[in-house]
């Protein structure tokens, strides 16, 4: 991704190393340089084997993603998932905070802040809005338990944003060196999370400028990344500069993966020589092309011209492939067109052509049908659904199905093999043996989603 344009070469080089600090090599493989992608990009110094490590950096500035369905009872501090009652702070700053932190350096700056914005109590206004007639009964039962706590997401989410203004100076112009896509809807963020507290400073011109600007460089160049602290896994936001200059492929030549949420690592998926720019991704690797285009157009602002964007086929992978909706046949039907978010559809077999209106209902059933069998099924369900039910109206090979098998690798794995009959283990080769093939003919390499379902990192 690009850096800001006022930021020097020399200038962002400088900051970069600073920000590496003792995780920087005497030598390294890889050089900031003029990318014909976007501004500019990382470049291999000399030939990089499969599997080598280009670079690791820790996070500049981390917080919770507040996502919807995530669990807000965790500490934003050291991410331990608390009680479900009195877990926020006891400064009355309104974050969700454990005993060992309250009082830390590490929380000390962020909840002065907040302080002095003075946070509306969730609890107090969730409980203006509503109309509550109880009887004495009820009243009483309900005095004798301790009060139950509430987070606002918005106001948890800009928390990343927050952190950035305690930052050191150079630190500060990293920041500011890295590229903001000026999204209206990231204004709508700060206007929302402002209404959380009585005292936001929404009159201060100079200060909203510069929020906007810093939420317009998380919304743009931040990671979510996986901690797991206790058994507890949360969702961190995390800005990785350097991880984030590199420009996206949709089949990189490097991946990157993530140790406990704080550290980005970097390594080469295929052959990289010298001279060469590495890449990486910025969405999922399995996704299909239509898929892909659509989130870097929503989110990146930008069209991928690369090889695999241009081969409607996918390199024979057919991921984007739907069944044919003419009566009696069979056959894929795939995109035709290849830069264009609504293109054609034609099938291989009978070779009719169908409007993309029609295809796009047709994938959105498959796609609502498998995602919601995936929230509520078992994993014994979710296996006899994708063997005997998902063929009838998806092709083996649509990525939405992938996807499923996917999340059978992952629950499977998690909770170990003891837990599974040899029938399911059995399923649960066959669906990794199917992807990897996928990954071979995508040209993955040593990709990280490769490691993943091979358990070669965790």
């Amino acid at each position: 991704m690009a850096p800001s344009r006022s930021t020097t070469p020399d200038e962002l080089a400088r900051l970069i190393d600073v920000h590496l600090g003792e995780l920087r090599e005497e030598s390294p493989n890889w050089i900031l340089a003029p990318s014909p992608v976007a501004g500019r990009g990382v470049f291999a110094t000399r030939d990089i084997a499969a599997g080598e490590l280009i670079f690791r950096e820790h996070a500049l500035v981390m917080g919770p993603t507040a996502r919807k369905g995530s669990q807000l009872n965790t500490c934003v501090c050291c991410h331990r998932l608390l009680t479900t009652r009195q877990f926020l702070c006891p400064h009355r700053c309104t974050l969700p905070v454990c005993g060992d932190c309250a009082d830390s350096t590490a929380h000390r700056n962020e909840c002065e802040h907040f302080r002095r914005w003075l946070p509306k109590d969730p609890a107090e206004e969730k409980e203006k809005e509503k109309e509550i007639d109880q009887d004495i009964k009820e009243k009483s039962l309900k005095e004798l338990e301790p009060p139950m706590d509430a987070v606002n997401p918005l106001s948890l989410r800009i928390l990343t944003a927050v952190r950035v203004f305690h930052l050191s100076k150079e630190q500060r112009a990293l920041v500011d060196a890295m590229q903001a896509n000026a999204e209206r809807g990231y204004r709508q963020e700060i206007i929302k999370a402002a209404q959380c507290f009585r005292n936001f400073p929404t009159t201060d011109k100079a200060f909203m400028d510069q929020l906007f600007r810093i939420v317009g460089v998380l919304n743009t160049n931040a990671f979510e990344a996986p901690c797991r602290v206790d058994k507890h896994e949360t969702l961190l936001r995390g800005l990785f500069p350097l991880t984030a200059i590199m420009n996206h492929e949709c089949t990189p030549n490097a991946s990157h993966y993530f140790e406990n949420g704080r550290m980005a690592v970097v390594r080469a998926a295929r052959d990289i020589p010298n001279g060469m720019e590495i890449t990486t991704t910025y969405t999922k690797i399995l996704w299909s092309n239509l898929t892909r285009g659509i989130f870097l157009k929503m989110t990146k602002y930008f069209v991928c011209n690369c090889d695999r964007c241009n081969d409607n086929s996918e390199n024979g992978t057919y991921l984007s492939a739907l069944f044919c909706r003419e009566q009696g046949c069979k056959g894929l039907v795939i995109p035709v067109q290849t830069k264009t978010l609504q293109p054609d559809w034609r099938c291989l077999s009978c070779e009719n052509v169908f409007p993309h209106s029609k295809m796009a209902r047709y994938q959105d059933f498959a796609l609502n049908t498998i995602n919601n069998r995936i929230n509520t099924s078992s994993v014994s369900d979710m296996i006899h659904f994708i063997n005997e039910l998902c063929p009838r109206f998806c092709p083996p090979s649509n990525y939405v199905l992938i996807e499923a098998k996917l999340n059978v690798i992952w629950r499977m794995t998690r909770l170990g093999a003891e837990e599974y009959t040899p029938e399911e283990l059995a399923h649960k080769d066959r669906y990794r043996e199917e992807i990897l093939a996928i990954l071979h003919k995508l040209g993955a390499g040593e990709c990280t989603l490769k490691k993943l379902i091979t358990e070669e990192i965790q």
